[in-house]
C-alpha cells in the first residue's frame, strides 16, 4: 500500500473510531423520556436510537468490536507509514545513521497517532455526543444499528463470551440500562437541577414535598387525640353548631360516649340548613355521616388518593388497637405537599417562632423533619415522631415545666406542659459543645431539671 493510500485509510478508521466512540456515549447519555418525544414528534432517528436502548448490552459490544477493529487496524497502517515520512524527511534534512533514523521516526509516527487518536479519535467525539446525547444519538443511531445488526452473530458470540465471564464473579448481566429511579434519586436530580438553575426554587420545594410525603404516614401529620373536637351523639344541634362556633371547624367528631367509638362527622353546614327552631330538638347523632378511619401508618400519598376517591375532607385516625389516637383533614395533607398555610379555621399550628437570639419557642408537636427545614438542626433517628417525643426518650420520663436538656449544639428547655403533655419548648443554639449528660433533680416546688452541665 503507498504512503498516500495507507494515510488517507488512516484518516477514514480515525474517522470511523470517532463514530463509534459517539455512537457509544450518546446511547449511554441520553435520556429515554426525551427521546420518546422526539420519536412522537416523527424523527425516525431517535425511534432507532429507543430501539438500540432496548439492545443496550448488544449495541455497546458492538461498539466495542469497531472500536477495537479501528484502533487495531490503524495502528497497522498508520504507524508504519507515518514513521516512513518522518524518516524520509529526517534523511534529507540531516545526515544519521540508518538505525537512528528508524528509531526517530517509529517514536515521532508512533506518538502522532497515539495522539490523534486519543484527541479525535477519542475525547472529542465523546464530549461532542455527552454535550448533545438525544440529538447525537438519533443522528448516529441508523449507521450504527446498520453496523450492529450486520455483525449481529459476531457480536452475540463475542457478548455471550463476556457474559459468561462476568457470571463466575457473580453479576448477573443485563440487557437493558435500568432508568428507574428511587424518590432519592429524583430528590438529588432536583437538587442539581436546582443548583444548576434549570428549575426555579419555589418549583423546586415543590416538588421535593411531592416527592417527600413517600417518607410521611398518617400518625406523623395527623392532629393529636387531644386536639380533636368533638360532641356526644345524643346533643342537640346547636350543641354542635356552638362546637363549631368555639373551635372554628366546620367539620365536627361525633361519638357514642368516648372518641373510641365514633358514630361519624357532622358538617355545620347542615345545621345552617336547619330551621332555627329544630336545633334544639335535632341530635348530632342525627346529622353524623359516616367517617373515613384509617391505620397510623397509612402513607399520605395512599390517604390523598382514598380522601379524593371517597370525597372525604377529614379521615379519622386509629392505631393497631383500635385507639383513636388523632385526625387528619385534607388541609394536613395538603400543607404537608405545598408548606403550611392560614386559614380562619386553623387553630392548630406547630409553630417554630423566633424568641432572641440563637432562640426558638417550639410546639412540642412540630415534626423533627419540619424542625430542621425550620431551623436547622438534626435530632438523632428515634422511636418518636414529634421533638416533645424526642425530649421525654431523653428524659425517660414524662417532662415538667423547667425540665430541660443539652446536646451538643442545642439546648431544649420545657416552657409549658397540658396534662402529660409538652405544648411548648424553648430551643436555644449553642455555641460550644455539650459536655457528657447527667440528671440533676431540682428541689423547688418538685420540678425535676434534667440538665447537661
Amino acid at each position: 500500500m503507498s504512503t498516500p493510500t495507507a494515510l488517507l485509510f488512516a484518516v477514514l478508521l480515525l474517522t470511523a473510531n470517532g463514530f463509534f466512540v459517539a455512537a457509544e456515549f450518546a446511547l449511554l447519555a441520553s435520556r429515554r423520556s426525551r427521546l420518546e418525544q422526539m420519536a412522537a414528534e416523527g424523527s425516525r432517528g431517535a425511534r432507532q436510537a429507543l430501539a438500540g436502548k432496548r439492545e443496550l448490552s448488544l449495541m455497546l459490544a458492538g461498539a466495542q468490536l469497531g472500536i477495537t477493529i479501528c484502533s487495531l487496524l490503524l495502528g497497522a497502517v498508520a504507524e508504519p507509514a507515518v514513521a516512513h515520512l518522518f524518516e524520509d524527511a529526517l534523511g534529507w534534512a540531516i545526515d544519521i545513521p540508518e538505525p537512528a533514523l528508524h528509531t526517530i521516526g517509529f517514536a515521532i509516527a508512533l506518538s502522532l497517532v497515539v495522539f490523534l487518536h486519543m484527541v479525535v479519535g477519542e475525547m472529542a467525539p465523546k464530549s461532542w455526543a455527552i454535550s448533545h446525547p438525544e440529538r447525537s444519538a438519533a443522528l448516529l443511531a441508523r449507521p450504527f444499528r446498520a453496523f450492529a445488526l450486520a455483525l449481529r452473530p459476531v457480536i452475540r458470540l463475542l457478548n455471550a463470551m463476556a457474559n459468561g465471564v462476568i457470571r463466575l464473579f457473580g453479576v448477573e448481566p443485563q440487557d437493558e440500562l435500568a432508568m428507574a429511579h428511587t424518590p432519592t434519586d429524583l430528590l438529588l436530580l432536583l437538587d442539581e437541577s436546582a443548583t444548576q438553575g434549570a428549575i426555579d426554587p419555589v418549583e423546586h420545594q415543590l416538588f421535593a414535598r411531592t416527592l417527600e410525603l413517600s417518607g410521611l404516614d398518617a400518625g406523623a401529620a395527623m392532629i393529636p387525640r387531644r386536639h380533636i373536637v368533638s360532641v356526644a351523639a345524643d346533643a342537640s344541634a346547636a350543641a354542635l353548631a356552638d362546637a363549631a362556633r368555639s373551635s372554628g371547624r366546620s367539620r365536627i367528631v361525633v361519638h357514642n360516649g368516648d372518641l373510641d367509638h365514633v358514630v361519624g362527622v357532622a358538617h355545620v353546614k347542615d345545621v345552617l340548613a336547619m330551621h332555627p327552631g329544630r336545633r334544639n330538638i335535632t341530635t348530632a347523632g342525627s346529622l353524623a355521616r359516616a367517617a373515613l378511619v384509617v391505620h397510623e401508618g397509612k402513607s399520605l400519598e395512599n390517604l390523598l388518593v382514598d380522601m379524593r376517591a371517597k370525597r372525604q375532607h377529614l379521615a379519622i385516625v386509629v392505631d393497631e388497637h383500635g385507639v383513636v389516637t388523632g385526625l387528619i383533614t385534607l388541609e394536613d395533607v395538603l400543607e404537608e405537599l405545598i408548606g403550611d398555610f392560614e386559614d380562619e379555621s386553623d387553630r392548630h399550628d406547630r409553630h417554630c417562632r423566633p424568641d432572641g437570639e440563637n432562640r426558638w419557642l417550639v410546639s412540642g408537636e412540630i415534626r423533627p423533619d419540619e424542625l430542621r427545614d425550620r431551623v436547622g438542626i438534626e435530632l438523632p433517628d428515634g422511636d418518636w415522631d414529634t421533638v416533645a417525643g424526642y425530649v421525654i426518650d431523653e428524659l425517660d420520663r414524662i417532662p415538667q415545666t423547667g425540665d430541660a436538656i443539652e446536646r451538643p449544639g442545642y439546648r431544649f428547655e420545657v416552657i409549658e406542659v397540658d396534662g402529660f403533655a409538652v405544648s411548648e419548648l424553648r430551643l436555644t443554639l449553642t455555641a460550644s459543645p455539650a459536655e457528657p449528660s447527667r440528671v440533676e433533680e431540682g428541689t423547688g416546688g418538685g420540678t425535676e431539671a434534667a440538665q447537661l452541665s
